[in-house]
């Protein structure tokens, strides 16, 4: 597709006030003044430029599961990136796998898993779109985006330009990368290519993860019997989305796990011992660097922010403390109300900053 033919698609796609809410996961949030669903890289670098030419503020969205919009919805240009297809290929024991940004993050584990090539099985069930994967470097059970991926293609606002960007120029942590600190908002993701291993043997490393899969009785659990285990025990916390579970109208966990020193993780856990019943012990997980990783939603519940606990239209989840759900009718003036007495009693229990997991929109003013 030639540049005129992106201006054309998005001149043509170009929508006004269109309403956030049902994008997301959560099922909350105003609208946009400006929305475009970019099925091309073309017509996604028509729109930017189109956005810069008006000052306009702009947002990229991908399958809405980690957003909270505001109320008031957002005054820009909002895209969403639907660019789709993708290629694979065997080099030995090596399957390479790239896959465009609009495609459903758990369809691509789900074929991986299918076609027996480990790497992605511990993520199974995550909502979301292909290209947030590397921005918040999503992990779960053990298991992290950047442990496979390879490189990645996006769209550089500041140049205009299409870069591949290799695995070691993006700054991956627990649940950060560049994208999300010190680039952020600077680049588009459009693909993503992971490195997986043919017939490889699953990652089996989250105490939690373990356990299901020793009730299962194998004793090598193939791939599939991972994933399995995985979804059920996500589904069992709402942590997949289902419209007959009203626990999973969420963003997911609301919560980044904190990571701290061993000092500090001595210093809260005195504070835990004078709060919990006798015997009781707070988890505490090794963390690369020496460090320790807390179970936030252990945290959060030690403060007295149980499961189920409300706040007007919104609430915890009655399956897990960590997600924030909408009961029906919530706004996200409750949401961050909610947020914000979540930190305060964690913060007062226990001294422990909890960081938020997504992204806030529309919130400048």
């Amino acid at each position: 597709m030639s540049p005129k033919q992106g201006e054309s698609e998005f001149q043509q796609s170009l929508r006004l006030n269109v309403s956030l809410a049902p994008m997301t996961t959560i099922g909350i949030g105003g609208p946009a003044r400006y929305f475009f669903d970019a099925s091309s890289v073309e017509g996604l670098i028509a729109s930017v430029a189109w956005a810069r030419s008006r000052d306009l503020p702009l947002f990229v969205l991908g399958g809405g599961s980690n957003i909270v919009v505001a109320d008031d919805g957002f005054r820009g240009l909002v895209v969403r990136v639907a660019l789709r297809g993708g290629t694979t290929r065997v080099e030995g024991d090596r399957a390479i796998v790239t896959a465009s940004a609009g495609r459903d993050w758990d369809h691509v584990v789900a074929t991986c898993v299918g076609r027996n090539w480990a790497g992605l099985e511990c993520l199974s069930g995550i909502p979301g779109r292909v290209g947030a994967t590397p921005i918040q470097n999503v992990g779960a059970y053990g298991q992290e985006t950047s442990e496979t991926l390879v490189s990645l293609e996006a769209l550089n606002l500041a140049t205009g330009e299409l870069e591949e960007l290799k695995a070691a120029e993006c700054d991956f942590g627990y649940r950060t990368s560049r994208f999300k600190t010190r680039d952020r908002e600077r680049f588009i993701i459009t693909s993503v290519t992971y490195q997986l291993a043919v017939n490889g043997k699953p990652a089996v490393r989250y105490p939690e993860l373990e356990r299901c899969v020793a009730a299962q009785g194998a004793a090598e659990p193939t791939l599939e019997q991972v994933r399995e285990s995985v979804l059920s025990l996500r589904r069992r916390k709402a942590m997949v989305i289902d419209s007959h579970d009203p626990d999973s109208r969420s963003v997911g966990s609301f919560f980044v796990n904190p990571i701290v020193t061993r000092e500090e993780c001595e210093q809260i856990r005195m504070r835990a011992d004078k709060l919990v019943a006798h015997g009781e012990e707070m988890p505490a997980f090794p963390a690369p660097d020496d460090r320790v990783k807390l179970a936030a939603a252990w945290l959060i519940e030690r403060a007295g922010i149980n499961r189920g606990f409300a706040h007007g239209g919104v609430g915890t989840s009655t399956k897990h403390a960590l997600a924030i759900v909408n009961r029906g009718g919530g706004t996200a003036r409750e949401i961050v109300e909610l947020k914000e007495l979540i930190q305060s009693r964690v913060l007062d229990a226990f001294g422990v900053a909890l960081a938020p997991e997504p992204v806030f929109i529309g919130f400048e003013s």
